[in-house]
């Protein structure tokens, strides 16, 4: 495992970015300091720098070319003890940083935070040889910093490890590092799951009536969240568009998936967007938790009998989280539509 943990640092290799920035950086460091030291790319490729430290306070502010993308940072007196861990590692971009070199903490932009935390996960994981959390801390660094460079740090590792919803989020249009060089390979892999996806999809649609497009949805009966019996008649067919959405508590895919849902909702409810959630669930306390934790403000139903829900058996629901959306009349006009997908029809509807 600490190979695998070295190799991935070995691999950290510098990437181009797409115009040259103004780095705004400062910060603290031990006392009897003289001066820090600077790496433009963990590789070195974009040479050294330093600045000199005046009582144990320096600043760092500089126009860097366009292969500069990261930046690390060292003082003197740490570097004498030869601890990689002591590096800290931020984002070379326009947001105003300031580190603490005697604590190794960043304030900056939301990438420099998550870039430096997951560079000391990484050393943290080859002491405790514990590689799965360093490579959970890559993952959630990657996912929530898809509006800056650094996907490209590590995306070119560990792409084949991620699942098809998040590689669509990592290549959303309009991304920063879209046509990046470095990232060909990864998004290649991304088209061919897509690709295989999308006859697994159309293959679905065309096996199973009851969800197969051009049909009118089938009308159920279950409990809202106060135990009343609701019929999904009440909302399908009445003008609206509609979203049937399979979901349950425990399914962690779900939950995932739910911000993305939450957002489409809140941007298109007012325009015409009715979502009727179908929980698997089978412990109301959990379900009715889950709908309150993650604040989903939209309709719930629920026969609690997980797989054996009169929701799957009528939609031959094998796997969730799953979706169904209706036009107006009641139609169903597309099926499983996550992340992006979700997004795109919704504004193909709507105008957006």
């Amino acid at each position: 495992m600490k190979r695998d943990i070295i190799t991935i640092l070995l691999a950290l290799i510098s990437v181009a970015s797409q115009a040259q920035t103004k780095v705004n950086i400062h910060g603290i460091c031990e006392s009897d300091a003289k001066s820090i030291s600077i790496m433009k790319n963990m590789d070195g490729s974009g040479g050294q720098d330093s600045v000199a430290v005046t009582n144990g306070k320096w600043e760092y502010m500089k126009e860097l070319p366009a292969d500069v993308y990261t930046l690390l940072f060292i003082s003197d007196v740490k570097a004498k003890q030869a601890k990689q861990e002591d590096v800290i590692v931020v984002m070379a971009d326009s947001i105003p940083t300031e580190i603490d070199l005697t604590t190794g903490t960043v304030k900056g932009s939301k990438a420099s935070e998550a870039m430096n935390a997951t560079w000391k996960e990484l050393f943290a994981s080859m002491k405790n040889d514990n590689g799965l959390a360093a490579v959970q801390q890559m993952r959630k660094a990657v996912l929530d910093n898809t509006d800056s460079m650094l996907p490209v740090v590590f995306v070119p590792m560990m792409y084949k490890g991620l699942t098809y919803p998040e590689l669509q989020k990592i290549f959303r249009p309009g991304a920063p590092y879209e046509n990046h060089p470095a990232m060909k390979e990864a998004k290649e892999h991304m088209s061919q799951i897509q690709e295989a996806y999308q006859k697994e999809r159309q293959e679905l649609l065309q096996s199973q009536k009851a969800r197969a497009v051009g049909n009118k949805f089938t009308d159920i009966a279950m409990n809202d969240t106060t135990g009343r019996e609701r019929r999904l008649s009440e909302w399908c067919g009445k003008g609206r568009y509609v979203l049937i959405d399979f979901w349950a508590s425990w399914c962690g895919p779900c939950r995932a998936e739910m911000p993305n849902v939450t957002a489409c909702y809140e941007k298109y409810h007012a325009k015409g967007l009715d979502i009727v959630a179908i929980s698997f669930d089978t412990n109301k306390e959990a379900w009715l938790r889950a709908i309150n934790t993650m604040k989903m403000p939209w309709v719930h139903l629920s026969d609690l009998a997980g797989w054996n829900s009169l929701g799957a058996k009528t939609y031959d629901i094998k796997g969730i989280p799953a979706n169904i959306l209706l036009d107006g009349e009641g139609n169903i006009i597309d099926n499983d539509l996550r992340d992006y997908m979700l997004e795109e029809k919704l504004a193909e509807i709507f105008g957006e």
